[in-house]
């Protein structure tokens, strides 16, 4: 009985917080975000954010007039993303995704970083 009670406790601690979340992968997140747009919640704000076929992608939060324009990548089983305007390679910051199967919610995730996003192409990048 000890055994199995152990057994169990241990199964249960092994089992992640986020049991119905799945890590994607490289061709899963190219699949996800290429040529679509996503609506999210960004510290609190909510955003828009376009990814181009060509690695270009822009980013709006409510309130901006305007979007601010980055380039993307996927490498290594994550989305990398440089806002500084040079490019270089050690300007991106890179994050896993993962998908939350049970409510279809994806999220951005990096270190003490967990932003929320659904994709749908109809969304626009403006605020009305």
């Amino acid at each position: 009985m000890r055994i199995l009670t152990l057994a169990i406790i241990t199964s249960l601690l092994s089992t992640p917080l986020f049991a119905a979340e799945k890590k994607l992968n490289g061709q899963q997140i190219t699949d996800l975000l290429t040529g679509t747009t996503i609506k999210g919640i960004h510290y609190g704000v909510e955003t828009r954010q376009y990814f181009s076929e060509s690695g270009l992608t822009l980013w709006i939060k409510s309130g901006d007039e305007k979007p601010s324009e980055a380039r993307y990548k996927i490498e290594n089983d994550q989305y990398c993303s440089s806002w500084t305007g040079l490019w270089k390679e050690e300007d991106y910051g890179c994050f896993n995704i993962v998908h939350d199967e049970e409510q279809n919610v994806y999220y951005f995730l990096g270190e003490n970083f967990r932003a929320p996003f659904v994709v749908n192409s109809k969304f626009e990048l403006t605020f009305d």
